[in-house]
């Protein structure tokens, strides 16, 4: 059998209370007509279905039962039930997402899932826009668990103005909430546990207890809680690297060669389009990437060109360094 090559993945479109139309413009996603949608799954390996490879209907998980190590690389780990390790979505947050925090690996256990690690890059920023990442300076604990699920929990909570370029991280046990007016792509470990401690009055189901079971109360230095970006020699810049991901960005206007490391990489369009090419067994092949359009470089492909139409923005996110 032929070596696995680089693929397209088909996204899910999901309508949330919170979302709106704003991926139709960054990245330029078509959206389905008719509903506010807040979330795009681009990458995904879930109990509940698998990424489909575009134009077949062959899943993720198909791949990961039948060529595991030549997808992932040797020694990347899985998720929990031997799923791909990240999920990666576009957010449209128009208005404000809950008040919320996740589990780590140990935690998530108890809801058969996995930990969340995750980061957000910031795409759109409107006047409005707004992040919550963990306490303001000096809060402690006993306040965090006197108003746990209160109206005035807000009080307590470290907010800022995110700007465009912007990457935040928010591991396991960080009390957040994203919007309202962003955009963000999400880098994350595969898992779908989500604690709410205040959804704003919306109705919808808390879960104090077990946020407040996993939450860490660290307060803010004062700064803008943001990952400072690293430049590469090969003219791209890390964004962030944790145990779970590693996220590099890269803005082409002349193609790009990116040598394999043995893992796999997802490359995904975050403005303008163009190509990724290989060498083939018969010579090159190339994927067409538009808008939006997340490809999956499976771990046995040893190097691929990113080829930029007039220009092309990426982000490509690896394993992280455990």
């Amino acid at each position: 059998m032929p070596p696995l090559a680089p693929f397209l993945l088909e996204r899910i479109a999901l309508p949330k209370v919170w979302g709106g139309r704003n991926l139709s413009q960054v990245p330029g996603i078509e959206l389905p007509p008719g509903v506010d949608v807040g979330e795009t799954w681009e990458l995904y390996d879930r109990p509940e279905g698998s990424s489909r490879l575009r134009g077949r209907a062959t899943t993720l998980a198909d791949l990961l039962r039948d060529h595991g190590d030549e997808l992932l690389g040797r020694g990347v780990p899985r998720a929990h039930g031997g799923r791909f390790p990240l999920l990666l979505k576009f957010l449209d947050a128009r208005d404000a997402l809950s008040v919320q925090v996740h589990p780590d690996d140990i935690a998530a256990k108890a809801e058969n899932d996995s930990g969340k690690n995750e980061c957000w890059i910031v795409l759109h920023a409107g006047p409005n826009a707004r992040v919550v990442r963990g306490f303001k300076p000096g809060v402690t604990r006993e306040q965090f668990l006197a108003r746990a699920g209160g109206d005035d929990l807000g009080e307590l909570l470290w907010a800022f103005r995110p700007e465009v370029g912007d990457v935040i991280h928010i591991p396991p046990g960080t009390v957040h909430a994203v919007g309202p007016d962003l955009v963000v792509f999400e880098v994350q470990q595969n898992s779908d546990v989500t604690y709410r401690l205040h959804d704003w009055g919306r109705g919808r189901e808390v879960h104090v207890q077990k946020a407040v079971s996993v939450a860490r109360v660290e307060s803010a230095s004062g700064a803008r809680p943001v990952v400072a970006p690293t430049p590469l020699p090969d003219g791209g810049t890390q964004l962030i690297a944790t145990a779970d991901f590693r996220v590099r960005r890269y803005a082409l206007r002349q193609p790009l060669q990116l040598a394999g490391d043995g893992r796999f990489c997802a490359v995904t369009v975050v403005g303008g389009t163009g190509a990724l090419a290989w060498p083939g067994g018969s010579g090159a092949a190339a994927l067409v990437l538009g808008p939006g359009d997340t490809a999956l470089v499976p771990a046995c492909c040893p190097r691929f060109d990113l080829i930029p139409n007039a220009s092309m923005n990426v982000l490509v996110c690896d394993p992280g360094v455990r």
